[in-house]
């Protein structure tokens, strides 16, 4: 299996990428509307703020999930002992951004935002009508800007000095709708499909835009669209001694969307809130 590479300016742009979404739980597409001089410089201008503009000042409190996160906070992944090689700067609608990023940064949001509502709306035009009987507008309108999150992410460069079996990013699957992931500044991520047994690198051209399948959305589908595991492996090589750099925006829906019998939006994250949580209480 190979993760497609879509062209929106492709005519069957938007059935291509339903397709790939189905198959894989993932797509990456290129000739987008956000420029990829923009994708690198909100990359150069974020490595600059983590190794000179001391991210501590931005440190909040754990319950409000947004502001720096530095690495000693990084996630344990579910089955993983060693906490994932990685810092990161989390930004909802309203929160505070580093002057000398925020508007780039606020441009590059407002932009990947709308580009993830068009991707829902491809999903339910061009996948079968009987996976969206239990939502009664389209399915794009269901998306919350105040609940969708931009996580600006560095892994920073291995220097071999690292916990034993810590990788950039534990094996996991994402918990929202979909999931908007520019290609980040270095390779590293790789998928499991259901029914594989090795992992496969995904190719992504600079420039271009990974997109993921949530837990959410495999709820809302029965599992016909399907939340795929991936993971981001450290590098090797010259690749070793650089940081990578990338920027996903997580699609979440309104809290009273309902996802299915068993959840709704709020209940579902909180849920899956609550187990990570205490994975990262137990015990190693």
């Amino acid at each position: 299996m190979k993760v497609d590479i879509v062209d929106l300016n492709a005519v069957d742009a938007p059935l291509l990428v339903t397709e790939s979404l189905i198959e894989s739980g993932f797509a990456v597409v290129e000739n987008h509307k956000i420029p990829v001089s923009e994708l690198k410089e909100l990359y150069e201008s974020w490595d600059n703020f983590f190794l000179n503009s001391n991210p501590d000042q931005y440190v909040t409190d754990a319950e409000s999930q947004a502001g720096y996160f530095s690495p000693y906070f990084a996630e344990t992944a579910k089955g993983h002992k060693a906490q994932d090689l990685k810092e990161y700067f989390h930004y909802w609608p309203g929160g505070v951004l580093p002057g000398s990023v925020e508007k780039l940064t606020l441009h590059y949001y407002d932009a990947i935002f709308n580009l993830g509502k068009d991707v829902m709306a491809w999903l339910q035009a061009n996948s079968p009508t009987t996976l969206w009987q239990s939502i009664d507008k389209p399915f794009e309108e269901y998306l919350s800007r105040n609940q969708t999150l931009l996580r600006i992410l560095r892994y920073p460069p291995i220097t071999g000095n690292e916990p034993p079996e810590a990788i950039r990013a534990g094996a996991h699957e994402d918990i929202n709708l979909i999931t908007m992931l520019p290609a980040a500044s270095e390779s590293g991520l790789q998928i499991k499909p259901k029914g594989f047994d090795n992992w496969i690198p995904v190719e992504a051209p600079p420039g271009s835009i990974v997109i993921n399948i949530g837990d959410m959305l495999q709820e809302l589908t029965e599992g016909v669209i399907p939340s795929t595991t991936h993971r981001v492996v450290n590098p090797t090589g010259d690749a070793a001694n650089k940081a990578r750099l990338t920027a996903p925006v997580f699609c979440h829906p309104y809290p009273e969307m309902v996802l299915s019998d068993r959840y709704t939006a709020k209940s579902y994250l909180h849920e899956r809130l609550s187990e990570i949580n205490a994975e990262a209480l137990r015990p190693s």
